[in-house]
């Protein structure tokens, strides 16, 4: 009787995964915590900057003069113990003779419910497209305060929407023409070097010296006799932004151009009789890529408190048109802090959209750093 032998069976060696260099970018980047949870806040933040006259209840210029620093509106879910459809009860003024001011008490004679997609103001959605249709609202002559209203009774929570397409858009515009410019700026310098280095840096120094606050001032000052309107003055914000923003980029890709035009496939483009210009272009300037990114990320919010700062003190985006900065104005006093404290929301949305773009900035460069594992 013949009798088998059992070939023993080889264990499979085990196959290694190749993981492409943006992927262990994108892992690196998933374990910062910090910077996902940015990176959502600011992609929340732009989509409702994009719907925000939908979403928005009211314009940022309708105003109701009766209802002057209105508090904010209170949405009741419970009545008579029972759990109902969201409703709000009116502000009314009411005159106190201890303290001498007028304040609000609210009218319990009749509630008025909060629609969805209720109908107000004729606004365009998207820039382009007529509606009337709002996100939520009451019945007339109630109105709803999220954040309260300001001086002249209009809508906070509507004016930050609103405002938001100011304030989170002007650093991004600004970052179109400081990235360009400051790139090929630096790579020249660095790709040339020479007297055309010592030229162009000894100029991005002599513009790095003048105090960058102080300069933004002065050039608002030179243009306060233009008459420009609102859009105007924001493009004009987002241009002087730029020109006095790009020199630090350009010193950076300088210093980086002097090590990278030392490489091999450099060279090899050079002894192929390639223009200087498609060299810088088309092989050293996309080396800078990764640092870059990381800077436009940390830039942003520098522009995005430049501007507020500017339109809090009257010199940048003017009034009835909203911004986050000019919203701050009606606040820079103590009695208004006291009497009226949610006149500072708009500063609070400054302060999560600064952090945010700062966490972003830090969790994009751990992950674009090499040195450090996936």
């Amino acid at each position: 009787m013949a009798t088998t032998t059992a070939t023993p069976v080889q264990a499979s060696e085990p196959v290694e995964v190749v993981i492409s260099s943006r992927q262990r970018v994108w892992r690196r980047f998933r374990k910062h915590r910090l910077a996902m949870t940015s990176l959502w806040v600011l992609v929340a933040m732009y989509l409702v900057m994009f719907f925000a006259n939908v979403i928005a209840p009211y314009t940022d210029t309708e105003s109701v003069k009766s209802q002057s620093f209105a508090p904010p509106t209170a949405i009741h879910v419970m009545k008579d113990g029972h759990l109902t459809a969201p409703y709000i009860y009116p502000w009314v003024r009411k005159f106190d003779p201890q303290t001498l001011l007028v304040g609000y008490v609210q009218d319990r004679s009749k509630t008025y419910p909060v629609h969805l997609f209720a109908h107000g103001t004729e606004t365009k959605l998207l820039w382009a497209i007529p509606t009337v249709v709002h996100l939520f609202g009451v019945d007339a002559p109630a109105h709803i305060y999220l954040f309260g209203a300001d001086q002249t009774g209009r809508d906070l929570f509507s004016r930050i929407l609103y405002g938001s397409r100011v304030s989170l858009t002007v650093g991004i515009l600004a970052i179109f023409v400081i990235l360009p410019l400051g790139m090929l700026v630096g790579g020249i310098a660095g790709y040339y070097g020479g007297w055309v280095d010592n030229v162009l840096m000894r100029v991005v120094e002599a513009l790095m010296a003048f105090p960058y606050f102080y300069l933004l001032l002065a050039l608002f000052a030179a243009t306060a006799q233009w008459n420009i309107d609102s859009k105007q003055r924001y493009l004009l914000i987002s241009l002087i932004l730029a020109l006095v923003g790009w020199t630090g980029l350009a010193r950076v890709i300088r210093g980086q151009v002097l090590s990278i035009k030392a490489n091999e496939y450099v060279e090899a483009s050079r002894a192929a009789g390639a223009p200087h210009l498609y060299i810088i272009v088309k092989h050293v300037l996309p080396q800078t890529a990764t640092w870059v990114i990381v800077s436009a990320s940390l830039m942003v919010p520098n522009f995005i408190l430049s501007e507020s700062a500017l339109s809090a003190l009257g010199v940048g985006v003017q009034e009835p048109s909203a911004s986050w900065g000019n919203m701050l104005q009606q606040a820079l006093n103590i009695a208004s802090l006291t009497l009226y404290p949610w006149l500072t929301i708009p500063g609070l949305f400054i302060t999560l959209a600064i952090l945010a773009f700062n966490f972003l900035g830090d969790g994009l460069r751990d992950a674009f750093d090499t040195k450090r594992r996936a």
